[in-house]
């Protein structure tokens, strides 16, 4: 019978499996566990530290331990290098809901970034830790400064420089690309700075968790100049969206980051 394969037996097999195996170390969740917002269509983000040498035998017991619930019905691993650092391989389980991929992250033990920096990334929901080294912390406010200063600074010159590149192809009439341009050099720099105004710890983030993350009236600002229909309409809300650029970015100089 199709769909029925839920969070917890996965979960259970995967613990069971993995708490058995002296290399690995520790196996926890992110993502909407995290923040404590589970429902019906979260993922599953389930990230497992192992020692060195032990990160091809960690992803052939997972996957022999997924397979005992059901084949694996699609897997996408991240080639490497990762952004991150890390392993990171997507599956679907046949007879589950489409939306529980599981998402995971396998994590040598000498690597230092394990996203557990609560501002950024909740409160990770340990299942085991053998070793004690699954902590969350508060974010490092001074190396988190350094990459604001530096991401601001970025800003402050890429927006005014590349917004000719949205009115010139509407000019041309080329509306597609004048959507490209929009998205990526008026909209994504606009939020990034809207982020360093008002939620600093994710300024990174993108639109992800923006409507959490912004004041109400700033996230309707962005829903707005996000959605448009037409080329006269990527023109009107560009001129917007500078507008409002040019008035975060003095707020920033005047207030300072964060709310």
């Amino acid at each position: 019978m199709p769909n029925v394969i839920d969070r917890g037996r996965v979960l259970a097999a995967v613990r069971q499996a993995l708490e058995s195996e002296p290399r690995v170390l520790a196996l926890w969740e992110g993502g909407s566990a995290a923040w404590q917002r589970l429902d019906a269509w979260s993922d599953l983000d389930l990230m497992i530290l192992v020692e060195d040498d032990s990160v091809e035998s960690t992803w052939a017991l997972l996957e022999k331990t997924l397979e005992t619930l059901g084949p694996i019905s699609l897997r996408h691993g991240l080639s490497p290098p990762t952004w991150h650092g890390h392993d990171q391989v997507f599956y679907r389980l046949r007879d589950s809901s489409e939306f529980l991929m599981l998402d995971v992250m396998v994590l040598r033990r000498s690597a230092p970034e394990r996203f557990l920096e609560r501002e950024r990334h909740g409160e990770p929901l340990v299942y085991f830790d053998k070793t004690g080294e699954i902590v969350p912390a508060p974010a490092d406010r001074e190396a988190l400064r350094k990459r604001i200063q530096l991401r601001l600074a970025q800003l402050r010159s890429i927006f005014p420089l590349f917004q000719p590149l949205v009115k010139k192809e509407l000019l041309r009439g080329n509306d597609l690309d004048a959507l490209a341009f929009y998205q990526g050099q008026t909209l994504a720099p606009l939020l990034a700075l809207l982020r360093i105004r008002h939620c600093p710890e994710r300024f990174d983030f993108g639109l992800r968790y923006a409507d959490r993350d912004l004041p109400p009236e700033v996230a309707a600002q962005v829903r707005a100049l996000w959605f448009v229909s037409s080329a006269k309409e990527i023109a009107s809300k560009r001129e917007q969206a500078e507008a409002l650029f040019k008035a975060t970015l003095a707020e920033i100089d005047t207030s300072g980051i964060g709310p």
